[in-house]
């Protein structure tokens, strides 16, 4: 207690100080000439797993096939990759099989089915035994073809299973649809796009692949309890309304059934927008909790009537989706909030209150840590080594005490599932670190792209997810102060990826800041 005290009796110098200070970041070069870079990568430990998709045609297994694929690249790091049996046959045997080919009774094309399935079976697993940079990235490989009986299951199971550490690396998830409506949509939204229809009648194509379905149901053997009791599955009927495991088991393979729970085929349009712009904004400082500038309460307004307008009176083209049920997520900072204050809450006749705000500090802005609230300027001053270490990664940097891209990709993931499993209208406003996240998920970028999407000011990016693709429209509500116009044409959207891909941000070359 004596010594305690003595030293509470001694001199502190400023930097033992909780006061303001006048340097909040000294820079020090040569105390740990070999730090520990800390990177939020989930990837799969090491192992190596393998996802095989069955199911008939037309059941939306190469759409989920390629959500998982980004989904395990973009916010786990994990090394994935899609084998398409469809691709393996074109590159072999040309875009456009013969009318019988995919007759069981048809000896010839059997056996040219089976060369295929072998094919893509072995690309699958000389990809898998590569080494990656990092071995605890591990690797996942998802065998997309309709794999529909069991003797094709077998044949995976033995094919594969000595390449992985155990029969629980290897997980089958089967896609099963009963709604005519729906197979019918995904044959005509998807399906006459396919080389194998070019240039033919859509009526024409139409009758051809329904053809090629019946074909397959013949030798259809679902996965079931009394055959398949020993095998690691995962049963989906009509895109998640209905789930059945068996033998799930570990952390990867319950990421994997948390994501098709939420997934679906149905095409529904998601908002993205930033904030207004705040008091801090016009003051050039990053981060902080301050409210809207006059030119953000503008846009409040505008955005307002863009709601009222656009969102809740749209045609969506299906009776499944219902553009009075939209739903409005925000940040839980100020700037987030009051950009969405004028939007009405209409109670609809069924109960619903339309455009209710849900808050989520899952979507604040990437926390700046000891540099939130100061000019970019000032971190210069203070701190230039700083400037210098975000520029080389973007993505990983995490400022002093703060966050990083990657941290804020970890958080935003279960927002991104909710966005997954809507089916209404959804509008998000955000900050601009945030929505560039979610934008990238969305429209198949990699996460290293994410921290240089362009997201402006006043403007609503509206996207559309679909099975191949993701539309995109944007909406510049107030005209910025400087007059730019947001609306990019296509050869600046291409130059914007372009500069994306090659790490190129020439806004921020020397000064780091919050978004």
């Amino acid at each position: 207690l004596q010594t305690a005290l003595a030293m509470m009796s001694l001199p502190r110098n400023e930097s033992d100080s909780i006061g303001p200070k006048t340097e909040i970041h000294t820079p020090k070069t040569d105390y740990n000439p070999a730090p520990h870079h800390k990177r939020n990568v989930f990837a799969t430990n090491g192992d190596k797993f393998v996802f095989v998709m069955v199911g008939l045609p037309a059941r939306g297994k190469t759409y989920i096939a390629h959500k998982i694929k980004h989904y395990f690249q973009f916010f786990h790091s994990a090394p994935t990759e899609v084998f398409n049996a469809g691709q393996t046959r074109r590159k072999l045997l040309g875009a456009k099989p013969t009318p019988g080919f995919f007759d069981p009774k048809n000896a010839e094309g059997s056996k040219l089915r089976e060369s295929i399935a072998m094919r893509t079976c072995e690309n699958l697993i000389s990809w898998l035994k590569e080494k990656n940079h990092n071995d605890v990235l591990g690797r996942i490989a998802i065998y997309d073809a309709t794999n529909t009986t069991r003797k094709r299951r077998k044949w995976i199971i033995e094919k594969l299973t000595p390449v992985l550490q155990s029969r629980r690396h290897l997980i089958f998830i089967e896609s099963i649809c009963d709604d005519p409506a729906t197979v019918d949509q995904n044959i005509k939204s998807v399906k006459l796009t396919m080389p194998d229809y070019a240039g033919r009648e859509p009526g024409d194509a139409i009758k051809d692949f329904k053809q090629r379905i019946e074909h397959y149901k013949i030798s259809y053997e679902p996965l079931e309890s009394k055959h398949d009791d020993k095998l690691s599955w995962i049963k989906m009927l009509n895109g998640g309304e209905n789930m059945t495991m068996n033998r799930i088991k570990g952390s990867l393979p319950g990421q994997l059934v948390t994501l098709l729970m939420n997934l679906h085929t149905l095409p529904r349009p998601i908002y993205l927008s930033r904030h207004g712009r705040s008091v801090y904004n016009v003051q050039n400082r990053i981060g902080g909790d301050s409210g809207l500038s006059s030119e953000g309460e503008q846009y409040a307004k505008e955005l307002a009537e863009y709601v009222e307008d656009h969102i809740l009176n749209q045609n969506l083209h299906s009776t499944a989706l219902n553009a009075k049920h939209a739903r409005l997520y925000t940040s839980t900072m100020q700037r987030s909030i009051q950009t969405t204050r004028w939007i009405k809450h209409t109670v609809q006749p069924d109960g619903w209150v339309t455009m209710r705000p849900r808050r989520f500090a899952a979507l604040d802005e990437v926390y700046a840590g000891k540099f939130d609230g100061m000019s970019p300027n000032e971190i210069l001053e203070q701190a230039p080594e700083e400037s210098k270490r975000r520029k080389n990664d973007k993505l990983n940097y995490r400022y002093p005490r703060g966050e990083s891209y990657a941290d804020a990709i970890e958080r935003v993931q279960l927002v991104a599932l909710q966005l997954e499993r809507h089916r209404d209208p959804v509008l998000v406003v955000a900050h601009n670190g945030i929505i560039r996240i979610l934008y990238a998920y969305f429209k198949g970028l990699s996460r290293e792209e994410a921290p240089y999407v362009d997201i402006p000011f006043n403007s609503v990016i509206k996207i559309v997810p679909r099975c191949y693709t993701c539309e995109e429209e944007r909406f510049e509500l107030v005209e910025t102060k400087n007059g730019k116009d947001n609306k990019k044409n296509p050869e600046e959207k291409e130059a914007g990826k372009a500069q994306a891909a090659t790490g190129d941000d020439k806004k921020e070359k020397e000064v780091p800041s919050a978004i």
